[in-house]
């Protein structure tokens, strides 16, 4: 046995119990994963100025100024960034007003059906099945009017803080009344909170001009939905890919669970470390799926379609190669989270600290899990 060569001891299949308890560790913190402002809704605010700034001295201002604001800041070469997170009174309100926009589609396709059943009924007075639907969509119209009157009145009491001294009066009755007066306090509450906002950074930080822009949490959640669906097609691509190189199944799959097992444990530690979840660390997820198969297929190319040497001995060659190339990636990712962290750059600290997480499980997942299956698949079918 050459020494060192792991590969060629009797139980190297054992060393994939390595890789399979860090996923299972990982499922357990998971569900802990932080959602910042572009998943679960927050307001970015831009500030042109040519102040000084001291991050960590905005940060903590902008909190104590603003209840449950969660700031986050980050410096640019034209001015600052600032992050908080939705009001939470606009955010129940909007919820409110999306209710009320859906009771109003309801309202508007009832009505219709009432005037349908009106006029067939003028024809055919003595249609019995006319009779029944016209009584049970008349029972739709005015379950309705009364669903939009509760979400209304829920709307004004929950933005009563924003909206101060203005009234609202609505005809609970009319279901245009009730959609106009929701979605017209919606706008002056938002409109309202706004300029708080601004007045306050303006008290903290002089500034030349701005911008404001807010992701509401269903905004957000929309985002969240539209970024699982595009990791999952980008694993479904990655499989057909790879199966279309090998042909066979084990090779295949055994690729596709190291990309899945990187992403997983990386988002296990998010969750122990209080990481975020946003578009940036997204980005770096999907920036861990290319280096992931990228390994992976190294590893499996190498054992399965080269000739020199025993497939064992292939194996350990290429696991000190792909070694040496993530090595390089986690010094240069580690580096990136040194500075981001000390510069205070959010976006840039999400993403290299998404990827260093999953660079370092992908050695244990490459070399301990996705190399010794292949390997094991290559040995079998050498031996029949």
């Amino acid at each position: 046995m050459a020494f060192g060569n792991i590969y060629e001891h009797k139980n190297y299949r054992l060393l994939a119990i390595v890789p399979i308890a860090m996923l299972l560790i990982s499922l357990l913190f998971i569900s802990k994963i932080p959602l910042d402002s572009t998943l679960r809704g927050g307001i970015s605010v831009q500030l042109v100025t040519n102040a000084t700034i001291n991050v960590q001295q905005l940060t903590s201002a902008v909190d104590s100024h603003i209840p449950g604001a969660q700031a986050s800041v980050s410096i640019s070469p034209g001015g600052v960034s600032v992050t908080i997170v939705t009001n939470s009174s606009l955010a129940n309100a909007q919820q409110n007003l999306l209710n009320v926009y859906s009771l109003y589609s309801n309202y508007t396709n009832y009505a219709a059906k009432v005037a349908g059943y009106q006029n067939l009924l003028k024809s055919e007075p003595q249609n019995t099945t006319a009779q029944g639907a016209l009584a049970a969509y008349q029972d739709n119209v005015t379950s309705t009017l009364a669903a939009m009157n509760t979400q209304t009145n829920d709307m004004m009491n929950t933005l009563a803080p924003l909206l101060k001294s203005k009234s609202y009066a609505f005809n609970s009755t009319n279901a245009d009344s009730m959609t106009g007066v929701a979605q017209g306090a919606y706008t002056n509450a938002s409109d309202t909170y706004e300029n708080y906002v601004i007045g306050v950074l303006g008290q903290i930080i002089p500034y030349n001009s701005y911008t404001y822009q807010e992701i509401t949490p269903t905004l957000g959640a929309f985002f969240l939905q539209q970024m699982q669906t595009v990791i999952i097609a980008s694993f479904i691509l990655v499989a057909i890919a790879v199966f279309f190189i090998f042909r066979t199944p084990i090779p295949s799959l055994s690729v596709v669970f190291g990309a899945g097992n990187d992403i997983i444990v990386a988002l296990g530690a998010m969750g122990l470390f209080g990481i975020p979840l946003g578009v940036a660390s997204i980005g770096g997820l999907l920036m861990l799926i290319g280096y992931s198969i990228d390994t992976d297929m190294l590893s499996a190319i190498r054992i399965i379609k080269r000739t020199e040497g025993t497939p064992a001995e292939r194996a350990f060659s290429t696991m000190k190669t792909g070694i040496t190339m993530t090595s390089a990636a986690i010094i240069t990712f580690a580096i990136l989270l040194i500075v981001s962290y000390l510069a205070f750059i959010p976006t840039y600290f999400e993403i290299s600290s998404v990827v260093l997480f999953g660079l370092i499980a992908d050695i244990f997942t490459t070399w301990f899990g996705n190399t010794v299956l292949v390997l094991w698949y290559k040995q079998r079918k050498e031996a029949r």
